[in-house]
């Protein structure tokens, strides 16, 4: 299929039908990066890429999952069971696409000599997998492949970033682009092609003063190798991630509203490390690595333009939503158009049964969706 010419997909219920601002096929990408794994990177993508796919179904979004095992591959197919030996064709395609390039025949990496890339020939639509993602999303997946790769040179790697925002660039349908990466606090070559392709990082992180700590190592690598001119990319907003609620009423806090209360030592420890945050940014020698701050930017307007807060969500809502590649905006309607007051849940013949009323579905939803609108609202301001 031809995704640079594919129609839009079907407005589905409760979409929006807009104007977008941007001119250029590829608005944006974005890559979701940190210094470890478990911080909520995938979790994140997932459902950021649904989200902004059901609610732009006029727009082409395309997911590349640059994780070694990849488990947002998985968690779009389907899940895990779904998954497993039934389609694995899609899995590996980033792996294959860039092992190839050594070549330099007809392999499917011929383009990066080529003069021109379709970007549709290694992607594919993941509706035709599972029905409970928006039409409109596209995967290039790295999913479960031997992880051997040799080191990209700088110059092949920006070569191939270059093709592959080309091929997006001359679509005649407007792309979004979400990369989801490894847990690295030294990138390896695949992330490092994350942060090539994307102008923007949005970095989550567990609240707390070490992983606040071990974040400046990463900070400070993606510093050096925007300084070198290997990267450009921009950090966008820290999300301080799975952070406990005390309460579900908002709160305003030092500068930001927060969707929901958590507990007073939570709130000290997101001050302390919102404070060492807006202290890099400040630093004359992070110029540029944030999109928003910088030397002149109180620690206020940087918390509020540069900070996010993402509570813990129920067990009973996210593990349904990783194991049957059911995100969070589809259950949501799914469970409207039922009536119903929950929603039950089994992960194959011989799984996890599950058990979810109707506030503890949205209270997942909300927070995903005060994120996704934070989100958006950036973008409409050309980040």
């Amino acid at each position: 299929q031809d995704l640079a010419r594919s129609p839009a997909a079907a407005l589905p219920r409760g979409a929006r039908a807009e104007t977008h601002l941007a001119v250029m096929p590829l608005q944006s990408g974005h890559v979701f990066a940190s210094h470890i794994g478990h911080s909520g990177k995938t979790t994140l993508c997932f459902n950021m890429s649904c989200y902004y796919a059901k609610r732009h179904p006029q727009d082409s979004v395309l997911v590349m999952d640059l994780a070694e095992e990849g488990d947002l591959t998985k968690r779009l197919l389907g899940g895990v069971d779904k998954s497993r030996g039934s389609v694995d064709h899609i899995f590996g395609a980033i792996f294959r696409l860039l092992h190839d390039a050594d070549r330099k025949t007809s392999g499917l990496m011929s383009w990066v000599w080529s003069p021109t890339l379709d970007i549709g020939q290694h992607a594919t639509r993941v509706a035709d997998h599972n029905p409970n993602v928006p039409g409109n999303l596209y995967l290039v997946s790295s999913g479960a492949w031997p992880r051997d790769e040799e080191p990209l040179s700088d110059d092949k790697r920006r070569a191939i970033c270059d093709k592959i925002r080309d091929s997006l660039d001359r679509s005649e349908t407007t792309w979004k682009l979400f990369c989801d990466t490894d847990g690295d606090r030294r990138p390896s070559p695949f992330t490092k092609l994350g942060y090539g392709l994307c102008q923007f990082a949005i970095v989550p992180l567990h609240l707390n003063k070490a992983d606040c700590d071990r974040i400046e190592t990463m900070f400070g690598l993606m510093n050096e190798m925007r300084k070198s001119g290997e990267i450009s990319t921009q950090v966008l907003f820290v999300i301080w991630n799975m952070v406990k609620s005390q309460k579900d009423a908002p709160l305003d806090h030092s500068g930001a509203t927060l969707p929901f209360t958590p507990s007073k030592v939570s709130l000290d420890i997101l001050d302390a490390c919102n404070r060492r945050v807006a202290e890099l940014a400040r630093d004359k020698e992070f110029a540029g690595l944030f999109a928003r701050g910088g030397e002149n930017a109180s620690e206020e307007d940087f918390v509020r333009s540069s900070i996010a807060v993402m509570r813990q969500l129920a067990d009973n809502v996210l593990k349904p939503a990783e194991e049957l590649g059911l995100p969070f905006v589809e259950m949501v309607d799914q469970l409207d158009a039922s009536g119903k007051s929950q929603m039950q849940f089994q992960s194959g013949p011989d799984g996890v049964k599950y058990q979810a009323s109707r506030d503890v579905i949205q209270g997942v939803d909300n927070a995903v969706r005060f994120l996704s609108e934070k989100f958006e609202a950036m973008s409409v301001d050309g980040l």
